[in-house]
């Protein structure tokens, strides 16, 4: 009886062993619950990005009068504060087609409306189903022969995702200064925007861990594939951020006119286009044309700052081929300029641009880049009184090619054609009748080819691995940039929140007090290979003085080095220098102070 029981318990052990070792020699479901979380933590990196793409979509709407398009964003019963709390898509449409449109698609001739948004710090609900977002919004409000006024404010918005798709729920935007060109400096409103983060929170990952309840019926075979397909769509997230870093790089380089490594972003049969001056063709042809913008190096009291914002970029499925629109401010200025209108100034110019980009062996380059001028000003006179056509074909460095498109700028109203599609409502643009844009519309709707197989297939294991890392990459790029916008807007309104964002205070070299606005644009974020740290160079645009006084504009460079210690993403360094510096009245028309 006793052997029996012995028997009976050996046989009991030893099932329980046999199933332990089973398991322990089947990976499947350790890696369903790895891939369970890929995918949900993929998912709230793309909520993040495509939460982005909409208020970008929201500011070139807004500039162009796309009263439609910009409507269709906002959810059925969204609450806004504008004109009395307008609330619904349906009365925020009819507002904007009365109040700004007056009764039609478009602008008025003579009219300027640019809502340039940037500095966002996004922040998902746990549920991943609404968000919140603060931005930084530049506007340039007035027309031609009548009033121009610079407005610098904030936007804390709220978002909501319907049907799989993320729409604005709530928007309030409040002014932080305001000037009318022809005032001496800046009026602060006065008027605070709570915070919808705090330090403990903008410094946690962006991501939301969403409990696993993975399916134990995949078979290996359909969990390759899965895995594959989350790898994609994280390597499009990386696309993603660095064609937004070679625009930027772009626009640094053509700042300190470095003409060699301008042409070195373009492939070898890149093209350039600048405005109506034609199209040059192939990296040397490039090169060439850019010597009529002067020699390589800026001269002592020139300016040439080519400022990018709002980018919005679009990765073909493959990930071969992108396209990217953004808003260019250029302010720029000779040596020996003169603040009063009329004399030898500066000009400020805006407008848009539709560039293409091509990976070629692993890195992105320029295919083309078109920029579409929408005002070229005296940079002492304003919008208000300066009005400058757009410069043709140079005779000295002739272009291989005539522009692609004809059209008058500011006064005069024309639309740049969209390369993409409403994002919320996937359609094409409803363009205002008679713009160009209108005949152009066969460029707007070029579409990229459909996702090539890959070429390599992994290992379930190896390619989660790789797929994990790609993801941790994407997720630092968002984290550095939620990072730089709170700390711009601490500094703005809460200095004594700015050394929580630090591993170590006393690593700050912040801006002086003096300064209403600290404007951080145009962020160059290099993600390390290990995802555990990040370099930044970004542009300073700050707008400084006494509120109702002598105020000054102040540009320079942020450089910083963000690090992730312990879920915490943090500055471990971050400096600030000065490049120029020029009173608001005649603003840079004059020669710049440089440092």
């Amino acid at each position: 009886m006793f052997s029996k029981h012995i028997l009976v318990v050996a046989l009991v052990v030893g099932a329980w062993s046999f199933l332990a070792t089973a398991q322990e020699s089947d990976p499947l479901p350790a890696l369903e619950t790895r891939v369970e979380r890929l995918q949900a933590h993929i998912e709230t990196v793309e909520s993040i990005r495509a939460i982005k793409r909409l208020q970008y979509a929201y500011g070139h709407y807004v500039e162009l009068g796309l009263w439609n398009d910009f409507a269709d964003l906002f959810a059925d019963d969204a609450v806004t504060n504008y004109q009395a709390g307008v609330h619904g898509k349906a009365a925020i449409r009819q507002l904007f087609f009365a109040q700004v449109g007056q009764g039609k698609l478009g602008l008025s001739a003579g009219r300027i409306y640019p809502h340039i948004l940037f500095q966002p710090v996004i922040t998902l609900a746990p549920d991943g189903q609404t968000a919140k977002g603060r931005w930084r919004i530049l506007a340039m409000l007035g027309g031609y022969g009548g009033s121009a006024t610079w407005y610098s404010g904030v936007y804390e918005n709220e978002y909501v995702l319907e049907d799989g798709v993320w729409k604005i729920s709530v928007i309030h935007s409040e002014p932080k200064v305001t000037a009318a060109y022809t005032a001496a400096g800046w009026k602060d409103s006065g008027v605070h925007v709570p915070f919808h983060y705090t330090a403990a929170s903008v410094t946690t990952s962006v991501t939301t861990p969403i409990p696993a309840s993975a399916s134990r019926s995949a078979k290996v075979t359909s969990l390759a594939d899965r895995v594959n397909q989350l790898a994609r769509r994280a390597a499009r997230l990386n696309d993603q951020a660095e064609v937004t870093n070679l625009q930027d790089t772009y626009g640094y380089a053509a700042d300190r006119k470095l003409w060699d490594q301008v042409a070195g972003l373009f492939t070898q049969n890149g093209t350039l286009e600048l405005g109506l001056q034609g199209v040059y063709v192939g990296k040397a042809s490039i090169r060439h044309a850019l010597d009529q913008f002067g020699p390589k190096g800026p001269r002592d009291g020139e300016l040439n700052d080519h400022i990018y914002l709002e980018t919005l970029v679009s990765v073909a499925p493959d990930g071969r081929t992108a396209m990217a629109r953004g808003v260019e401010l250029i302010m720029s200025g000779a040596p020996g300029g003169s603040s009063a209108p009329g004399g030898r100034n500066g000009e400020l110019s805006e407008g848009v641009f539709e560039n293409t980009f091509v990976k070629q062996a692993a890195t992105w380059k320029i295919q083309s880049v078109h920029f579409y001028p929408r005002m070229i000003v005296d940079a002492a006179a304003g919008w208000a009184r300066s009005a400058k056509p757009a410069p043709g074909p140079s005779k000295q460095f002739p272009p291989d090619l005539p522009p692609t498109a004809s059209y008058e700028i500011y006064p005069k109203f024309a639309v740049a054609p969209f390369h993409f599609d409403n994002p919320v409502t996937g359609k094409p643009p409803q363009y205002p009748d008679g713009t160009p844009s209108s005949a152009e519309s066969a460029m707007a709707r070029a579409r990229p080819a459909a996702a090539a197989p890959s070429g390599t297939r992994l290992t379930p294991e190896a390619g989660l691995r790789d797929a994990e890392r790609s993801l941790a990459r994407a997720e630092a790029y968002d984290a550095a940039e939620n990072l730089i916008g709170a700390y711009s807007y601490y500094l703005d309104e809460s200095p004594s929140d700015v050394a929580s964002l630090f591993v170590q205070p006393g690593r700050n070299t912040a801006s002086g007090s003096s300064i209403f606005v600290n404007q951080i644009l145009q962020p160059v974020i290099d993600v390390a290979p290990d995802a555990r740290s990040a370099k930044v160079r970004a542009r300073l645009l700050n707008l400084g003085g006494t509120s109702g006084g002598a105020g000054y504009w102040a540009a320079g460079t942020f450089e910083g080095q963000i690090v992730s210690e312990q879920g915490a993403w943090k500055f471990q360094t971050a400096r600030s220098s000065s490049t120029w510096s020029a009173p608001y009245p005649g603003g840079w028309a004059r020669t710049p102070t440089r440092f």
